[in-house]
């Protein structure tokens, strides 16, 4: 995809992504669960600055937007379908399978710390996007920051 095709394609779909993102947050502020003592300073230690903002939902399947949209994003973005985890700002979905992955948490936590030092929701969309169209999912620059957070937590997931 060209490179003024791709910013278009941004422009278009950025005041949907952050009107979705802001709605998820919103639930999962509402309905999720504090950070234990330990999480949160996993949080402090990576950069979060509002640590007793965040909150956890723990959910079967992470939600997506729309699905014929996402299907589309996907191809494009080579992003993977079935998330297990995701970081709406101060909100985090996490796959019940995958609560006690403590990687997944920190790199997560990670995202929120991104959202933080841009700004919040639309300027963290605005560069996550640009970057995952430029370089894919697995090469843009946020996620190799919060895979790289998580390295010291990789571990079998407790059973």
């Amino acid at each position: 995809m060209a490179s003024s095709l791709k910013s278009l394609f941004i422009k278009a779909v950025l005041p949907f992504a952050s009107w979705w993102v802001e709605k998820q947050e919103r639930r999962i502020l509402a309905e999720g669960s504090e950070l234990t003592s330990s999480e949160k300073k996993w949080a402090a230690d990576i950069g979060v600055q509002e640590v007793d903002k965040i909150r956890l939902l723990t959910v079967p399947v992470v939600p997506l937007p729309g699905a014929p949209f996402i299907y589309f994003l996907s191809d494009i973005l080579r992003y993977p379908l079935a998330p297990i985890g995701m970081a709406a700002r101060y909100g985090i979905y996490l796959n019940y399978h995958s609560r006690n992955d403590p990687s997944l948490l920190v790199h997560e936590l990670a995202h929120v710390a991104q959202y933080e030092r841009l700004g919040g929701i639309r300027p963290f969309l605005d560069r996550y996007l640009h970057e995952c169209l430029r370089d894919g999912y697995w090469d843009a620059a946020m996620e190799l920051e919060a895979r790289g957070a998580a390295i010291p937590f990789n571990r079998p997931p407790d059973r």
